[in-house]
């Protein structure tokens, strides 16, 4: 049905460009009308002290009044910023399936996932949208699949063939419009600027068209610049804007919608080629029936103004009134320079000078107290800033105390790990569906860390999701880490120390439970064969008592048990970890334990005679001790001459 009933998403390929302008600029008119872009220009510019008079220098205004901005705002927001995005971020990619080679295909994911968190900034982008959204309140973070990307494959005319890649981009508020009914928007429209020459060159058939197009410069873009970007060149001749319309499958859009639109032209139009939507929105925090987002900036603002409008008070006072006044009654009262600078003053009454710059000390005072108050209003406290209260001695004191500015900022850590974990599922399932044959991560271990391998696209294809574990707050902090790592030596779970170094170092847990994964696969893996009727090799190194604790539970159902081949192969199993861990030496068990390899005992006699001479001796049917080896000189000697004094029968048996 055609005419205003019409879904706009819906709209023919000869008419969704203007819809997709028009849906644009009316979520741009809604960013002014409702007041809410107005919040996020001011918190903007508060932070980083932004104005037309600059912001960053002492300013006068016509009443002589000087104009200073001390950034408390901004400091209180970065420390919030490094207590959310201090740990790195832990990928937990899961698959469809629990069997031993889905966990290996998870660890792949990870793997991949931590690639592209360190070779292709996806981490640094991350980062980056958590304090862009405490400043302005939501970001969005843009993960599409680029054909501009990649390793290059052939050049076709004038255009090089690239394999493709992933991509991530930060966008604010004001660059990708949304629904503004629905807390979930069913669509996005990402507007980005790009070169115009790159993009007639990808598509030649549209050259003309988007050479002649230009960046947009309505009323919204100069309100743009005045939100802080005042070097922003809206004349660029070489740029223009692209606009990428998103929606997610719907009942009125069962396939859903990609659109690209640049010069005015449709460049690509279909479904949505993605398994799911290709933007993540991170916010702070929302308010309550409403689509707008909050954020603890908000309640900031005010704090920030009113120290600025103290401390400029301060400085007038100095500033005015720097030159020192002098007063008499004497009306005859004369003042002459000297040639070295000073003054001579000639008065029948001696003059008293008149100190104008002094400041009530309840003003310093209010000060204070607005500065207590901003740490309270963002849970940042004293010790977070790096400067704990004196009463504060010990370690555990302090990671106490710096705990609890985390826990403050906990709901902003779990959308940070949200977001991140929708991120890296949208990276795993471009690279299922876009990727080449063979793809590139980090492999698994301690020395994870600038070794990389090449993996399959197969090996990925089972990955559902990727979820992000940010773990114990008490982990951010080194306090608490050495207290893990204390507790955990003793228990004897951390042996190697490589391993707590790297875990004091970085707080992560790969370094420690890396040999236990391995362990964990194996198992699981051994279990599926015997399950199968199959019995798997035992090796002289396995650990034999944590195999057979879990290969128990392969023959603990009552199906298990009534089927004849399961219960032959696990017994057999079972029996051979068995006769294999009899079989293991003293020397290669305290080595996989951890524990001191045991001394060897001396092959001659107890007085050092050779191999194969005589036993301990005895008396009355009972062996003496030996010396043990190492013994001093003396003590040998008194032990010989014991042995030496004893009657022939009690002598050493032969």
């Amino acid at each position: 049905m055609q005419g205003q009933d019409e879904y706009w998403a819906n709209a023919k390929i000869e008419d969704i460009a203007d819809k997709v302008k028009k849906k644009f600029e009316d979520y741009k008119g809604w960013l002014e009308t409702s007041g809410y872009g107005d919040r996020i220009k001011t918190s903007y510019q508060r932070f980083y002290t932004i104005d037309k008079q600059g912001g960053f220098k002492v300013r006068r205004d016509q009443d002589d009044i000087a104009r200073i901005d001390v950034n408390h705002f901004k400091s209180l927001i970065k420390r919030m910023h490094i207590i959310v995005t201090e740990n790195k971020l832990a990928y937990q990619p899961t698959s469809q399936n629990s069997d031993s080679t889905s966990q290996i295909k998870a660890d792949i994911g990870r793997g991949i996932c931590d690639y592209y968190g360190e070779e292709k900034n996806m981490n640094g982008v991350l980062s980056e949208a958590v304090l862009n959204a405490i400043i302005m309140f939501e970001w969005y973070i843009h993960s599409p699949w680029s054909i501009a990307e990649g390793y290059e494959l052939s050049t076709d005319g004038n255009q090089i063939v690239k394999t493709g890649d992933q991509k991530f981009e930060g966008l604010s508020a004001f660059n990708c419009a949304h629904s503004t009914v629905f807390d979930k928007s069913p669509w996005y429209i990402i507007r980005a600027k790009v070169n115009k020459y790159d993009e007639a060159t990808l598509h030649p058939e549209f050259h003309d068209e988007i050479v002649q197009s230009s960046i947009d410069t309505d009323v919204f873009d100069r309100n743009y610049r005045a939100f802080g970007a005042e070097t922003m060149n809206a004349d660029d001749k070489d740029s223009t804007h692209k606009y990428i319309l998103y929606h997610e499958r719907t009942p009125a859009i069962p396939e859903g919608k990609w659109v690209e639109i640049c010069g005015g032209q449709v460049l690509r139009y279909g479904p949505l080629v993605y398994s799911s939507m290709p933007v993540a929105q991170l916010r702070p925090g929302s308010i309550t029936d409403t689509v707008f987002a909050d954020s603890p900036a908000i309640d900031l603002l005010g704090v920030q103004e009113a120290m600025n409008a103290l401390f400029s008070g301060v400085v007038t006072n100095g500033l005015n009134n720097a030159v020192g006044l002098i007063w008499s009654p004497d009306t005859n009262l004369s003042i002459t320079t000297l040639d070295d600078g000073q003054k001579h003053v000639c008065s029948t009454v001696k003059p008293e000078g008149i100190n104008l710059t002094n400041t009530s000390g309840d003003t310093y005072k209010l000060i204070d107290m607005l500065l207590n108050h901003g740490q309270l209003l963002s849970g940042i406290n004293d010790t977070a800033r790096g400067n704990p209260s004196s009463n504060l001695k010990s370690g555990s004191s302090l990671a106490i105390v710096l705990v609890q500015a985390i826990q403050y900022v906990s709901a902003l850590q779990k959308s940070y790990a949200r977001v991140a974990g929708e991120v890296g599922t949208s990276l795993l399932r471009n690279c299922q569906i876009f990727g080449p044959d063979e793809l590139i991560g980090y492999i698994a271990g301690v020395s994870r860390e600038g070794q990389v391998k090449k993996f399959k696209k197969q090996d990925i294809m089972d990955i559902d999701r990727v979820a992000v574990n940010m773990g114990n707050p008490l982990m951010q902090t080194m306090a608490g880490r050495m207290e893990f790592a204390e507790s955990w030596t003793q228990k004897g779970i951390m042996k190697d120390p490589k391993q707590i170094e790297s875990f004091l170092r970085t707080g992560e847990l790969d370094s420690v439970t890396e040999d236990d994964f391995n362990d964990a696969v194996l198992i699981k893996s051994e279990n599926e064969q015997l399950k199968r009727g199959i019995n798997p090799p035992v090796l002289l190194l396995d650990s034999h008592p944590a195999h057979m604790v879990k290969h128990r539970a392969v023959i603990s159902s009552p199906e298990a048990r009534e089927d004849p081949r399961i219960m032959d192969a696990t017994l057999s199993h079972m029996q051979e970890h068995i006769r294999q861990l009899r079989l293991v030496p003293p020397d290669i068990a305290a080595v996989i334990s951890g524990q001191p390899l045991p001394q060897e005992m001396p092959q001659g006699g107890p007085a050092g005679g050779p191999a194969g001479g005589p036993e301990q001796p005895q008396v009355n049917g009972a062996r003496m001790p030996s010396m043990p080896p190492g013994s001093p000189p003396g003590a040998q000697a008194a032990y010989q001459q014991s042995l030496d004094q004893m009657p022939p029968e009690q002598g050493p048996m032969q």
